[in-house]
Formats: C-alpha cells, structure tokens, sequence
C-alpha cells in the first residue's frame, strides 16, 4: 500500500495523460475541421456551379427557311362528264386509268355477258401466243434501258409510300407495273411476225375477236379528257357548280364511303356493268378545285387571290393554287382554291388530307421554347444570347412561325448598337436564367 506521496504523483500522472489526449483530440477536430473549410472553398462553388448552372443548353443562331403551311382536309372537285352503260354487258377499257384521250376516242367497248366466254379464250390465247414465242426467242425477253427505268422509277416510289404510309397508292403502282408489263408482252406479241408456230393461234384468235365485236358497243369520248374508271353516286354533290355550297361536314374524309362503289380496276381488265350504271368519268383537264376546311384561326393567313401551293399525301410535286374564296363558319373556315397543272396526279382522288402551303419564310430559325416574355399583340419576344461567356437578353420580332420554329429579327426601332446576328450562341431553354448569369 502506497504512501500518500504517492497517490498524489499517481494522480498528477493521470491528470497529465488526460490533458494531453484532450489536447491531441482537439488537434485532430482541429485538423478535420480545416480539411472541411478548405474542401467548402474549393469545391462547393463548382458543386454549385454543376447543380445550377452545368446544363444549361446552348445552340447557334443560324439562317434556315421555315415553310408556313396550313393542314386541311377536303375534296377535288372535277369539270367531268360522267359515263353510263347504255346496256348490261361486259366493259373492256381502251384507256389506262389516267389516261388522256383525245376527242371521239374509243376508250371502252360494251360487250354482251354471254361474251364472257370468249374474252377469257382471248385473253388465255394471247398469253399463249407470247409464251410460246418467248420460249423460242428468249433474247426478246430481255428488258431494253426505258422499260427498267420505267419499273424502277415505280418501284422507287414504294420509299414515299412507307414514308408517308399513304399506302392507297400501293394499288396504283401495282396497276402501272401491270400496265408496263403488258406494253411490253403486247410489243413482243406484235412482232411475232408470220412465223408458222404462231400463225395458226393468231388466225384462231382473230376470229375469236370477230365474234366479240358481233355484239360489241363502242363508247367514245366526248370531248379531250382524262379517263377516270369507276364511278359513284356524289359526282352532283361533288361538282364546280355545287362546291358553294359545301358545308364543313361534306368536307371531311371519309374514306369508306368514299371508296364505296368505286371500281377498283387493274389495266386490261374487263368487268360487268348493269344497264344506266356509272362506269367511268371523263375528266375535262383544263381546270380543278379543291374545296377544304381549315381551322378557323389560320383562315387570317389566306385571303382571295393568294398565290399558294397544294401538297397532297403520296404524290411528290406540289400543285400550284389560286385561292378563290375563304368562307368563314361556326367552328371553322372553308377554302376554295383551283389549279391547272398536275390533274392527272390527283384526279382519281376525291376526300384527302393536304397542307395549304401559303410560303417559304427564309432568316433567323429559333425554337420557340427559347424565346420568353411574348408579347401576342406586337409579336415580340425576348431570348438570351451569351456574349463574354454571360447571358445578355436581347428583344426580337417574331416575323414567322410554323409548329415548334420561328423566324426572328432584330427590331426595326431599337437603338441596340449589338443586336442579335447570324452565329450568335443563344440559350435553348431560358427558364430560370438571369441577366448576366455566367454560361461557360
């Protein structure tokens, strides 16, 4: 048991060891709390940077050409002649679908349904006759430079159809195809010449003919025209005499009922008709109208006399218009526009979908999600630019817009010696920035 001495030098020992882990523990929060300070001075302006600052987008202000077209749906109105069947019977068509014929061409002959028969016997007969030479002429066979240009050029139209998914059109290609192809059979057929191997299949075959035209009723056009196969009950509703007096709903596409009765015919090929039955119209090709709906608050964009441009789904030119009349109705404005080029791209069609392209705008392209404080009255707006690596607001004119794009300019009456210029970098999305902000 020790001395009182030396409990007190015990208890001074303890003491000391305590005052210096305090101390050692004081140099270590110490240390910490410098490391924090000093990772605060360096790091959390970056981090601020980063979280407010680090995605703001940027893009550069370039010249580009805005189209301002209106959407509308409506129907083609044609100066046609409808053709009826003076007798039951069988119609063999003379004319492609499209086609223009002359005046006084016979485009169809109406023959007997007991001729059935013998239309096949021709048709099966002609087949023969050109297998058969082809056969022992295989080199006839051969595709010449216009007929794979012809094919291709139908074939490349397939790209469009997929694009667009018009896919109405696959049946006109298909009939054009047809159509090539039996040009060119029909070209082989003719030249067959008098070899001995088909000219008792040629005899045969013509009086098979003789007796078709036994009963055989010619129908000729009656003035120079395109020749429209089909036929349906709206051609009085649907005419230049009528179109005044079109309401909205005639307007709107309707596809079953527009396809409803329409023949749909391929190239050569015969088909029944009733007595006084539509079978096809005649087209007068000098003129056609196209009578639409419109929103009403795009009906301010046109106006009488507009020159403008039609763009139909599935066909690649765009028709040239003249606006004739801008009716205005409870929800929506009907529009009458005519046109003389192009029939023969869009005269098998009725009810369609088409873009009223009014013009070509050509300048400054922004979005207009970039441009903020819009004013709706004197179309001005307000978009950052960024100019030494700082946001600087800048007032613009709003000249045009179509979907999410608008064409701007700087305003006529400022006195801001460094508008806005072509290459200038503006901020995509403005939201939340200030003036001044830096934007590296």
């Amino acid at each position: 048991m020790g001395t009182t001495k030396d409990k007190r030098i015990n208890r001074s020992s303890e003491a000391s060891l305590k005052k210096r882990k305090a101390k050692k523990k004081r140099n270590r929060r110490r240390a910490v709390r410098y490391v924090l300070i000093f990772f605060a001075l360096v790091y959390l302006p970056a981090m601020w940077k980063w979280i407010f600052h680090g995605h703001i987008e940027t893009d550069v202000l370039h010249s580009d050409t805005l189209e301002i077209a209106v959407k509308s749906e409506g129907v083609f109105i044609w100066d046609e002649t409808c053709v009826k069947s003076p007798k039951d019977g069988i119609v063999i068509p003379k004319a492609k679908q499209g086609e223009r014929v002359p005046n006084k061409f016979d485009f169809a002959i109406i023959v007997d349904r007991d001729s059935k028969r013998i239309l096949s016997e021709i048709e099966n007969l002609e087949k023969n006759i050109i297998r058969q030479f082809a056969e022992n002429n295989p080199e006839v066979l051969e595709p010449d430079d216009e007929f794979k240009n012809q094919v291709q050029n139908e074939v490349s139209k397939l790209t469009d159809i997929a694009v667009n998914r018009n896919f109405t059109a696959i049946d006109e290609i298909r009939a054009t195809l047809e159509n090539l192809l039996y040009q060119r059979n029909r070209k082989i057929f003719e030249n067959t010449g008098d070899r001995l191997y088909v000219e008792d299949k040629k005899r045969e075959l013509e009086i098979l003919r003789q007796k078709l035209n036994e009963s055989a009723v010619t129908v000729k056009s009656e003035y120079s025209g395109i020749v429209v196969w089909g036929g349906t009950s709206d051609e009085e509703k649907y005419s230049p005499d009528n179109m005044k007096n079109l309401q909205i709903e005639d307007l709107e596409t309707n596809n079953e009922n527009d396809e409803a009765g329409t023949l749909k015919m391929r190239y050569e090929q015969f088909f029944d008709v009733s007595a006084d039955q539509i079978f096809a119209r005649l087209v007068n090709n000098d003129k056609g109208w196209y009578v639409c709906a419109i929103n009403k608050k795009d009906s301010d964009k046109l106006k009488t006399g507009d020159e403008i441009s039609l763009r139909v789904d599935g066909v690649k030119e765009l028709i040239p218009c003249t606006v004739e009349a801008v009716d205005a109705f409870e929800n929506k404005s009907r529009v009458i526009v005519s046109f003389d080029r192009y029939i023969e791209k869009v005269v098998q069609m009725r009810h369609v979908k088409a873009d009223l392209v009014i013009e070509n705008v050509e300048g400054l392209k922004i979005p207009l999600r970039s441009l903020i404080n819009r004013n709706i009255y004197d179309n001005t707006a307000d978009v950052f630019v960024v100019r030494a690596n700082r946001a600087v607001r800048k007032r613009i004119k709003i000249i045009a817009e179509q979907d999410s794009f608008a064409i701007i300019d700087k305003l006529s009456e400022s006195t801001d010696t460094s508008p806005i210029k072509i290459f200038d970098i503006y901020v995509v999305n403005p939201q939340n920035i200030e003036e001044g902000q830096v934007i590296n």
